[in-house]
């Protein structure tokens, strides 16, 4: 099958809202997945103090980083309600925060990332 961008955009948020639990945002439920980014997985906390220094401030550092992880789920959960967007992915790219979200791959890139997703014929153009 052949998808546009926007319509593997969506069923991209649609498998990552349909796996995030109750507690958690798409970015969260991506690292306990381990697919995509990885979600906050991918950075280290020095990375995750750099990329939220307003909330690194309310956290001294010692703070274990899963209670400093609970702090930015907290905000990134506020924002995706705030903005009505579906994903974690979709704020980051409105806000220019954290990361590209989507806008960082490429639609072959995409493809590979969600095999669970995607069949082996599937293609997604207009980039």
């Amino acid at each position: 099958m052949k998808y546009t961008r926007e319509d593997a955009l969506k069923k991209i948020r649609e498998h990552l809202a349909a796996s995030t639990r109750d507690d958690e945002t798409t970015c969260q439920a991506a690292a306990r997945l381990g697919i995509f980014c990885h979600g906050y997985d991918q950075w280290t906390e020095e990375q995750l103090r750099e990329l939220y220094p307003w909330l690194a401030r309310k956290m001294p550092r010692g703070t274990p980083r899963e209670e400093f992880l609970k702090l930015i789920m907290a905000w990134d959960g506020a924002r995706m309600l705030a903005r009505k967007s579906p994903t974690t992915c979709d704020v980051k790219v409105l806000d220019h925060e954290g990361c590209l979200g989507f806008d960082r791959y490429s639609n072959q890139q995409l493809k590979q990332l969600f095999p669970q997703v995607f069949g082996a014929d599937d293609e997604i153009a207009q980039w």
